[in-house]
């Protein structure tokens, strides 16, 4: 999960639109592409900036995690993420944090011709020791850099795990 972005000059804190970006996994089923993102054990070896990620609490179909992520600053963030695995969806709210002091966004995970349709979106509101044009600038191109890295760490470890267990992808929800 890519820290998302800030905007407006208010003494260093940054809040703008959410972050909003699809992407076609092809060969993807769309439960492969959930169980990834909801394995947050995995993301420390998934994803360069998360330092580490510790469930606090797991009561389905809703998670408690504890994130610290180095982008530029050390950042260390709580969720509250609602896992539907029917539905394959991930929702989030802010709990608590560090730089990082609100956030809400979500994950859909839709069958496609050729593989998955993965929708993605995320607002935060960054506090940061800095001028808020600095923050925004950071934050930006933070963005346009961790989403696509995000994306393609989650499909390379799709299509390990796929092999891990010798199966072809079964095209069903």
């Amino acid at each position: 999960m890519a820290i998302a972005r800030g905007g407006g000059d208010n003494g260093g804190m940054s809040e703008r639109t959410p972050v909003e970006r699809s992407i076609l996994m092809r060969d993807a089923v769309p439960r492969e592409v959930y169980d990834v993102v909801v394995d947050f054990d995995a993301y420390q070896r998934l994803f360069p900036e998360f330092k580490s990620v510790r469930v606090l609490d797991r009561r389905p179909p809703l998670v408690r995690a504890e994130f610290r992520v180095e982008v530029v600053l050390a950042v260390r963030y709580v969720l509250d993420l609602k896992c539907d695995p029917d539905a394959l969806t991930v929702d989030w709210t802010f709990v608590e944090g560090e730089i990082l002091v609100d956030s809400i966004g979500g994950w859909r995970f839709t069958q496609a011709a050729a593989g998955t349709q993965v929708d993605y979106r995320a607002s935060v509101l960054v506090k940061a020791p800095l001028p808020g044009f600095i923050v925004r600038k950071a934050t930006d191109a933070l963005v346009a850099a961790s989403v696509p890295n995000m994306f393609a760490s989650i499909e390379r470890e799709v299509r390990q795990r796929r092999g891990a267990r010798g199966s072809e992808p079964s095209h069903s929800a």
